[in-house]
């Protein structure tokens, strides 16, 4: 099952505090971001190596061990899990601009696939009348 090994609390955070519930929106907003790794490891001073690894980097992690017969010799796997969360600061303006500008994309595509379908639509009938138009010919002479 599920063990916790030394769990890591994480320090206060350098980043501000999030403007309370309210506080007029500024420019930027605070969001959470989180980056979760997961390693094998196949003895225990890989798991060692690893877990070391991933709290010098930050990480909280955790461990969970399989509990198997060993077959031949030892048989050992762990699986890490590792997660960081950190507080980021996002720039709303640039995500406004970023909507707005996928705004204008989707006008320029629709408005061209517009014109385009009119354009095959008219290619087509035109196609159309000049294979029909010799057998108009042909009608108007009789």
């Amino acid at each position: 099952m599920w063990k916790k090994e030394d769990l890591q609390t994480q320090g206060p955070s350098e980043h501000p505090p999030a403007p309370a519930p309210g506080v007029p929106q500024t420019r930027f907003r605070f969001e959470e971001k989180v980056d979760i790794v997961r390693k094998v490891a196949t003895s225990r001073e890989e798991r060692d190596r690893l877990r070391a690894e991933l709290e010098a980097q930050g990480y909280t992690v955790m461990v969970r061990e399989t509990a198997a017969t060993p077959a031949e010799g030892e048989f050992y796997t762990a699986t890490l899990f590792a997660e960081k969360r950190e507080t980021v600061r996002v720039d709303t303006w640039a995500e406004e601009r970023e909507k707005q500008a996928q705004k204008e994309r989707g006008r320029k595509i629709d408005l061209t696939a517009k014109w385009g379908f009119w354009a095959v639509v008219g290619l087509a009938l035109l196609g159309f009348l000049l294979l029909i138009l010799p057998m108009l010919r042909a009608c108007r002479a009789l």
